[in-house]
């Protein structure tokens, strides 16, 4: 959610309409990370929050990639860019770690 934060707070400024719709496409993926895993949280199975768990995966790697080209197409500086991609890709990669969890939980539980 920090992230997405940092995000909006830097979007603010943008005022040309081709920057404004990339920060639009990169708002809706940081945003898209933290609603996902707390709608799946609510779900009532374990299955259910697996499910919303992989949606937040993909936006985070979509998150990923729209930051990469941005840093490369001039939209955020380069330093920027870089460090808020990474935090996208561990981010992805503890949502990985927790679905794994998730589902190998689901697994061992009798039936």
């Amino acid at each position: 959610m920090a992230l997405a934060a940092a995000l909006q707070r830097e979007a603010l400024g943008v005022r040309h309409y081709i920057d404004r719709t990339a920060w639009s496409q990169i708002m809706r993926a940081a945003s898209s990370v933290p609603a996902n895993i707390a709608e799946g949280a609510m779900r009532s199975s374990p299955r259910d929050f697996a499910n919303f768990l992989s949606i937040a995966i993909g936006s985070a790697a979509e998150l990923h990639a729209l930051l990469l080209i941005a840093a490369e197409s001039g939209l955020l500086a380069v330093d920027r860019a870089r460090n808020a991609a990474k935090e996208a890709k561990e981010l992805r990669q503890m949502l990985v770690s927790l679905r794994g969890r998730i589902l190998g939980q689901q697994r061992q539980r009798p039936r």
